[in-house]
């Protein structure tokens, strides 16, 4: 059986971690998980509740960056504005 990711699209494969990059940071920033750096101490003079927020949404910029450049090649390469077949409304051919 061929591996699974040799016979994703590129585009999908993309997808998939936009998707997986969403889904990690709505789970370090539930409650659960951010009540463990929910400590009375500092680092560099900052607390280290809001030094893990600003981490992980720096983590999260960083990585929406990062998967932004494959996500436009997927969908330059796709037909369409969107990729999924549907036609450009930008192009629409003149009645010349």
């Amino acid at each position: 059986m061929p591996d699974q990711d040799m016979t994703q699209t590129p585009g999908r494969r993309a997808r998939d971690r936009a998707m997986a990059i969403l889904l990690v940071g709505i789970a370090l920033l539930m409650p659960p998980v951010a009540q463990v750096f929910l400590v009375d101490d500092h680092i560099l003079g900052l607390p280290i509740p809001v030094l893990y927020i600003f981490v992980v949404w720096g983590a999260l910029i960083l990585g929406a960056v990062m998967i932004s450049g494959p996500l436009k090649e997927s969908e330059a390469g796709g037909s369409g504005a969107g990729g999924n077949g549907t036609p450009d409304p930008q192009n629409r051919p003149t009645g010349d």
